[in-house]
């Protein structure tokens, strides 16, 4: 059996639900080292920026939004950190978190034409520079995500040849800290049918704009994670996109927010999705699944994964002959 391992992350230093490690260069540069010891061959910046934090001071952004000072270019950072470890590096855009959710999409793909435009001109040179990322997640077609995603991959494709990543996220569960955000008590939870009526009308759109597709595993009941995954990744290959999955590292079924998954948990979605996607990437090596974690637990679902692995890959092999005594 062919063991398909994490080999993608992403990398979320611009918080938005999740608490910062503080990192400076050193540390940034031990965990590259450990990411690259791991088989981790692409990071994806899930965001440069979001509100008023940024990544690097953009003037793309801060003629529309007020931004606060920023003191370090952690794209050139982790770049120049990508390209001796052969490491590819997809960019992702700028979050408002205000104008896309309040259906004001055109001031959000105004702002990330100029963003697009500036990154390239900026880092476009670096060999580490290996895609885009779409940062705007949804689970369907609502606060019109065709038309934010058209408009700036078109624009990606108008700067770069580079491929386009998206990870959006099922319906699949019912999430109790989400539903009292809802009006619909059930939490929003969508069958497997009503997902792919969604999709197929995305894809039927946008698969000729983007290249891969990666959705949030935890966004789903775990047992229902197969049917899900299945359906999805048929119908993004019909039109052109080949299926990723997001294996998510933290765990959304505790009370807090949020703690490294238990590696029974992680093993089982690694499992379940590895026939269906031609490559898992997660949400999030640095502080779910790396031994340089602020999480203790980290390390250990770090030690849980690498044993899984290694046990996987010496599956189908040929055992030694055991040793036999001989006799006088």
């Amino acid at each position: 059996m062919t063991c398909k391992t994490i080999t993608g992350t992403f990398l979320d230093e611009i918080t938005h639900d999740i608490a910062s490690q503080n990192w400076g260069e050193r540390e940034w540069t031990l965990e590259f080292d450990t990411m690259a010891e791991a088989g981790i061959d692409t990071v994806i910046l899930i965001r440069y920026g979001y509100r008023e934090r940024l990544g690097y001071p953009s003037t793309a952004v801060s003629e529309h939004v007020r931004t606060l000072p920023v003191d370090e270019d952690l794209i050139s950072l982790f770049l120049c950190l990508c390209e001796p470890r052969n490491i590819n590096f997809f960019f992702g855009i700028y979050d408002s978190g205000r104008f896309w959710v309040r259906h004001e999409w055109r001031k959000e793909v105004e702002i990330n034409r100029g963003v697009i435009r500036e990154a390239w001109v900026r880092y476009g040179g670096h060999l580490a520079f290996g895609g885009w990322y779409l940062s705007h997640e949804t689970p369907d077609m609502s606060r019109r995500i065709m038309d934010i995603h058209a408009a700036l991959a078109e624009e990606m494709r108008g700067v770069s040849d580079l491929p386009i990543l998206i990870s959006p996220f099922f319906e699949g569960r019912i999430d109790p800290s989400q539903v009292s955000l809802r009006l619909d008590p059930s939490g929003g939870r969508r069958s497997v049918d009503e997902h792919v009526e969604q999709w197929e009308e995305y894809f039927s759109r946008l698969g000729g704009l983007i290249d891969y597709c990666a959705f949030q595993d935890g966004t789903v009941e775990m047992l229902d994670l197969e049917e899900y995954v299945r359906a999805s990744a048929e119908l993004a290959l019909r039109h052109g996109v080949e299926p990723w999955s997001n294996l998510e590292a933290f765990d959304r079924d505790v009370p807090i927010k949020f703690p490294p998954i238990d590696s029974r948990k992680l093993l089982y979605k690694l499992d379940t999705v590895r026939p269906y996607v031609g490559k898992v990437i997660t949400f999030e090596f640095s502080r779910f699944l790396s031994p340089n974690s602020m999480w203790p637990s980290a390390r250990m679902l770090y030690q849980r994964y690498r044993e899984f692995v290694a046990s996987r890959k010496t599956q189908g092999r040929a055992q030694p002959e055991p040793k036999t005594e001989r006799t006088p």
